[in-house]
């Protein structure tokens, strides 16, 4: 599929950009297509970026736990786009191959915590169709172990993938060259 949006290049990017493109690259070791593409509006990309720091360096959920939500809710709504792009971060983070694989097939068979593989798939399920979560779903989040501020945060890590996917995939963003191993994982 073709490509339908340009990617603005920091060789040409204006100095608003320049300078969010300069953050970008001390987060993740260069500039992800994903940003090149929201360069085209500056405060959404500054807005989306401040976004992704947030959700995903800040709270109570481990970074892995992130990661493979990231993947699982990408899988769900079928975006290659950040599959590949979380599937790398989490190799960045150690997790093996096999593991990554198994959160795309086979996900109970995962070697993860009980409880992760319970979150892992009610993320999948609400990428899908939200409307199917149910009240005792919601209210089984406490039970393993998540405070109010967590099932906030879960739901926010959620609700980032799927409209970080959704633009994504509108204007079919190829995925980016694989980053250098010393890259943050994003």
């Amino acid at each position: 599929m073709n490509q339908r949006l340009p990617l603005i290049e920091p060789e040409v990017a204006d100095a608003r950009v320049a300078a969010l493109y300069r953050r970008i690259e001390v987060r993740f070791g260069g500039v992800p297509n994903l940003f090149k593409a929201l360069a085209h509006k500056p405060g959404i990309l500054e807005v989306t970026l401040t976004k992704v720091e947030r959700v995903m360096d800040e709270g109570e959920l481990e970074r892995a736990l992130k990661e493979m939500i990231a993947v699982v809710v990408a899988d769900a709504r079928g975006c290659a786009y950040c599959v590949g792009a979380h599937s790398m971060a989490l190799q960045r983070l150690g997790v093996p191959q096999e593991t990554i694989e198994l959160l795309l097939q086979g996900l109970d068979e995962a070697p993860l915590p009980t409880e992760w593989i319970e979150l892992l798939q009610l993320a999948r399920r609400a990428a899908a169709d939200v409307h199917a979560i149910t009240n005792a779903e919601i209210a089984r989040l406490g039970s393993l172990g998540l405070s109010d501020a967590a099932v906030v945060e879960l739901a926010s890590v959620i609700e980032l993938f799927i409209a970080l996917s959704f633009f994504l995939d509108l204007f079919t963003v190829p995925l980016d060259e694989r980053p250098s191993p010393q890259s943050n994982p994003g």
